[in-house]
């Protein structure tokens, strides 16, 4: 489940990242794909807000996050029906 809180944390890093879905008409999967490429390329934009992203949903610290397994992480999110639900309807 994707709080209120940790709901306006992603939304600061899409609108810092500048997100968007460049073929709208792509499967799922070339949309997500494409999603984290922007994700990674541009991460280093928003550092704060995504390790206090990560702090919230994880329950750490946001010193803590900075040492969480990245890959992991993204199998976590992409797991998750809440975040993938708010991606979808945030970055159209």
């Amino acid at each position: 489940m994707l709080t209120l809180k940790q709901g306006l944390k992603l939304s600061a890093i899409i609108d810092k990242l500048d997100l968007k879905i460049t073929d709208p008409k792509a499967d799922a999967n070339k949309v997500g794909a494409d999603l984290m490429m922007q994700i990674i390329s541009k991460a280093h934009k928003a550092e704060r807000e995504i390790y206090a992203f990560v702090a919230e949903i994880k329950g750490i610290t946001p010193q803590e996050a900075e040492n969480v397994d990245l890959i992991q992480l993204i199998k976590e999110m992409a797991s998750d029906a809440g975040v993938v639900n708010f991606f979808k309807s945030a970055v159209k």
